[in-house]
């Protein structure tokens, strides 16, 4: 059997060398650009040259970015009741057990057997005759697949890396469910907010409304404006509805993701917080891509393809394997206790018949890889598109909102002015009421932008992987 053992050891140290080659950064982010040019449209902060990696996590940059206690109490109950969170987490389970037993594979399999044997036997003859035996006996059997080509080592790696894949799959699932979480609630704050300016602007145009027909049938106005009135107290009423409609979603998806049949706060009590607009993410290289979860579980994804084309590579060959077994008589009626008897045998199999189809599964699983590394491309030139749409988005939303700030600056300002002017009869109700209900479109459409450009905070931070760089940035936020 000694043959057997040098060419087991030369082969071993042959295909060890001919470990399988994974992808590099620069081959996976070439046919990118090595700049997001849309982050010179975010009001940039300086960089501090000796901490440009910053370690925080995810909850701790999102908390960063908006500062909001509440928020942050729906983030904590979030990340510890999500129905998605805990399946993930079986998954790392599943995954660390389907690892542990391909790690096994490379071990000698061991097995103990006891064995009790008691017979009787009679024979129906003149005279019949009687007789019993007995006997007790321990053993052990041992099989061993020496690991020749790597198939088992390639499987263990697959493993792993999947393993990891689910690792990063999981903070993948919290960065996505704080932004989902962030997202619904700007969404029900501006929602609440705008029911309750909608519901005055109602009774303002009701008030409008009454006043025009009553001026209408005097002959002071004509009969189009009675059905102008009629339609701003339709259309308003018809908001109303949709407002209140969308509110009800998304509370309803807030307490989904809360896995709660309440709301842990009073919507009457919170307001939308402040942005954030400044950010340290100058000078940042395309291949920052590569940090976000979900990138990191799709190369790891390549990873484990990879070690499957390899292992499938390695079925091709011969497998050697050695088996062993010992047993020990403990007791028996023919006087054998104490007898030992061993064998120790090894064995060299090489698929044959079968080869076709050990072959076409390797052509299967290089088709698989393929398909893997495109994959894998796409996902990464989509995230690239990301960041650089949601850049874009973010100063555009910002702008939207300083543009509504001016609008309900001068509409406030137009609004005390009729107000006094009401006071002293230089209007009257009418017109008093349709000034009221334009300030209130004013703060409607002030606290739709403001939300919005929240809401595309969020997307950028869910775009860079929960890292937007803002652990440098607290002391100046604090100040702010």
């Amino acid at each position: 059997m000694r043959p057997l053992f040098v060419i087991a050891i030369i082969c071993s140290l042959f295909f060890s060398a001919c470990s399988p080659k994974m992808p590099t950064k620069e081959e996976l982010t070439q046919s990118l650009p090595q700049e997001f040019s849309n982050l010179i449209l975010i009001g940039q902060a300086p960089k501090d040259k000796e901490n440009k990696i910053l370690k925080t996590t995810p909850l701790e940059q999102i908390k960063l970015l908006f500062g909001d206690e509440t928020l942050n109490t729906l983030f904590e109950l979030a990340l510890s009741k999500n129905l998605d969170l805990q399946i993930a987490n079986t998954r790392i389970l599943q995954a660390r057990s389907q690892l542990k037993t391909a790690l096994g594979e490379l071990f000698p399999t061991v097995n103990g057997n006891l064995s009790l044997n008691d017979s009787h036997q009679r024979t129906d003859t003149n005279p019949v005759q009687k007789s019993s035996a007995y006997s007790a006996q321990i053993g052990a059997t041992l099989s061993w697949e020496l690991d020749l080509f790597g198939r088992l080592q390639h499987n263990k790696n697959a493993k792993n890396s999947l393993y990891e894949k689910s690792l990063q799959d999981l903070e993948n699932a919290k960065i996505t469910l704080l932004a989902d979480i962030a997202t619904l609630y700007f969404a029900l704050l501006e929602s609440h907010t705008n029911i309750q300016l909608t519901s005055e602007n109602i009774t303002h145009y009701e008030t409008a409304l009454e006043l025009t027909r009553l001026k209408v049938e005097n002959g002071l106005l004509d009969s189009t404006e009675l059905f102008e009135k009629q339609d701003l107290l339709t259309s308003e009423q018809n908001t109303l509805e949709t407002l209140k409609t969308t509110a009800e979603e998304n509370k309803n998806a807030l307490l989904l993701l809360l896995d709660s049949k309440s709301l842990p706060f009073e919507i009457s009590r919170v307001h939308l917080p402040q942005t954030r607009t400044s950010f340290a993410l100058s000078d940042l290289p395309a291949e920052v891509i590569l940090a976000r979860p979900d990138i990191k579980a799709s190369l790891l994804s390549l990873y484990a393809q990879t070690y499957n084309k390899a292992n499938a590579k390695a079925s091709l060959f011969p497998i050697l394997s050695i088996s062993a077994n010992v047993n020990e008589i403990l007791d028996s009626s023919t006087q054998n206790a104490g007898n030992l008897a061993w064998q120790l045998a090894s064995s060299l199999v090489a698929p044959i018949l079968n080869r076709t189809q050990l072959t076409q599964n390797y052509f299967l699983q290089d088709a698989i890889l393929q398909e893997s590394y495109l994959t894998l491309q796409q996902s990464i030139k989509n995230a690239f598109n990301e960041i650089q749409n949601t850049s874009f988005n973010t100063k555009s939303t910002s702008l939207q909102l300083q543009n509504s700030q001016k609008r309900l600056t001068n509409a406030q300002s137009y609004y005390e002015f009729s107000y006094n002017r009401h006071l002293v009869g230089l209007i009257d109700t009418l017109e008093y009421s349709l000034n009221a209900a334009s300030l209130n479109n004013s703060k409607k459409s002030f606290n739709s932008a403001q939300s919005q450009n929240l809401q595309a905070l969020t997307l950028l931070y869910k775009a860079f992987g929960g890292n937007l760089n803002l652990t440098s940035l607290k002391d100046s936020y604090a100040h702010n």
